[in-house]
């Protein structure tokens, strides 16, 4: 297939994407301040950046960039009345930056086939999959704790896989490879603090790569497996860093005990197995996830001759989105004694599209060779990609016109009750009755006891006694 008909063909994949991510960026546009979002946002104000670190560290958990995010978000930039510009602008960054990464990528495996139209259409299909296969999207990505803690270390992600593959390409003295270690070292220290999943999956991604690298390369210590490496010393600092907290005996003490071995593996593997049939019998998703498969196979098909494989490359690749995926389940289950909240498995999600598109890229090009035409190849992969894509991005906008409603009368309510709160406040009234919270997100509200947690929080937040409707 020509550049040209390549480029032609890639369009109605980046249109069918587009719009189902635009889509969920303008579902997001509805964001609103949600239940632990008063708490961080309080204690951000009240103790500034490091101390409120610390107070979460010895009282809560050791995800210490996620409140570092609180204290530059919630209070120093976009605060309160710009929750609803976060997912919108963490959507836009994570598709911008995957395509870069994607495009130089294309680039260095072969400088005069790299087309944009394909890196657009890889990366549009792959973040729209991501979305789509995570189990709570709401949770995952529109609610603000739950979108820092477990989709904003995926644009990260994103963003340290341009730096790494940009950077590379340009190394051109022992100095400066150093200089990108230290790079990389910070990159994925500061984003295994977001959430605990992330600390956990982030290392043994890295301890993943790490390894393919030296043995695909003869066991050289070149720069790019020094990077790596660095990058999984940074990656396994911050686990050591987030799972020494002392706010995590705490939170323990609240939740059951921790399951035996046997029993925690047999709630972890239930859990994951849950994940998967989720995925499997639900149209939506699983259009996502086959039509971003063939999207990277299309694509591959580009890159017979540029490629080289050994034979275990490509079930490495497949058995390592499965391990990794699972390896995100544990964690939370030894901790809730439970199968984890499933806004944590957005991180699972990643995991699994991320080495199971790069190893139908991997088949994609094993096929090109092979076959007799592969020019049919190539047309049946992007009619069926197009076709599953379309699918999912339909089925993605009844999502959203389904939830449009919900997310709008939250925010109108919201609007409302922030200025019947803030009015009460002006007025030096003790106190102030609300009406009853309910969200899209299922997230606990206000009731009529003052020491419940989310009235609470609501109530240092305005720094008036805050009660709603009891529940």
């Amino acid at each position: 297939m020509s550049e040209k008909n390549r480029f032609w063909s890639s369009l109605p994949i980046i249109a069918f994407a587009a719009i189902a991510l635009a889509g969920l960026a303008y579902l997001g546009g509805y964001t609103r301040f949600i239940a632990d979002d008063y708490c961080s946002a309080y204690y951000a104000t009240r103790f500034g950046l490091l101390r409120s670190i610390w107070y979460w560290y010895i009282t809560w958990s050791g995800r210490y960039t996620a409140f570092a995010f609180d204290w530059l978000i919630l209070t120093k930039t976009l605060g309160p009345y710009g929750a609803h510009l976060v997912p919108p602008i963490a959507i836009a960054t994570w598709l911008i930056a995957t395509i870069a990464a994607v495009y130089t990528s294309l680039k260095a495996i072969a400088p005069r086939s790299a087309i944009a139209s394909v890196a657009i259409a890889i990366s549009a299909s792959f973040v729209l999959a991501v979305i789509v296969l995570s189990p709570d999207i709401a949770q995952s990505y529109f609610w603000l704790n739950g979108m820092r803690s477990y989709s904003l270390p995926l644009v990260v992600m994103s963003i340290y896989a341009l730096l790494f593959v940009w950077l590379v390409l340009r190394l051109k003295s022992d100095k400066a490879v150093w200089w990108i270690c230290i790079l990389a070292f910070g990159l994925t220290f500061a984003n295994g603090g977001f959430s605990e999943t992330m600390a956990v999956l982030q290392p043994m991604m890295l301890i993943f790569l790490t390894g393919l690298q030296w043995f695909t390369n003869n066991r050289k210590i070149d720069a790019t497996f020094k990077i790596l490496a660095a990058a999984t010393l940074g990656a396994l600092l911050s686990m050591i860093m987030v799972a020494l907290a002392p706010g995590n005996a705490l939170r323990k003490a609240q939740l059951p005990p921790s399951p035996g071995l046997i029993r925690w593996m047999e709630i972890s593997i239930g859990a994951y197995l849950s994940f998967l049939q989720d995925i499997l019998f639900s149209p939506q998703k699983m259009a996502a996830l086959l039509g971003a498969i063939l999207v990277s196979a299309w694509a591959g098909t580009g890159y017979k001759n540029q490629i080289t494989l050994r034979w275990w490359t490509i079930p490495a690749q497949i058995m390592g989105g499965l391990i990794l995926s699972f390896i995100c389940i544990p964690p939370a289950v030894y901790g809730y004694a439970a199968p984890p909240p499933p806004r944590t498995l957005s991180i699972a999600a990643f995991a699994l599209v991320t080495f199971w598109m790069y190893a139908s890229f991997l088949i994609g090009s094993r096929l090109a060779r092979i076959t007799r035409s592969s020019l049919r190849l190539e047309v049946g992969l992007i009619i069926l990609a197009t076709l599953l894509i379309g699918v999912s991005s339909v089925l993605t906008m009844i999502y959203v016109n389904q939830n449009r409603g919900d997310y709008i009368a939250f925010a109108q309510k919201w609007d409302a009750v922030d200025a019947q709160i803030l009015q009460a406040r002006a007025n030096h009234q003790p106190f102030v009755n609300i009406p009853a919270m309910s969200n899209w997100a299922a997230l606990d509200r206000p009731n009529d006891h003052p020491k419940f947690w989310a009235t609470a929080c609501y109530s240092e937040y305005y720094r008036i006694q805050v009660y709603g409707p009891p529940y």
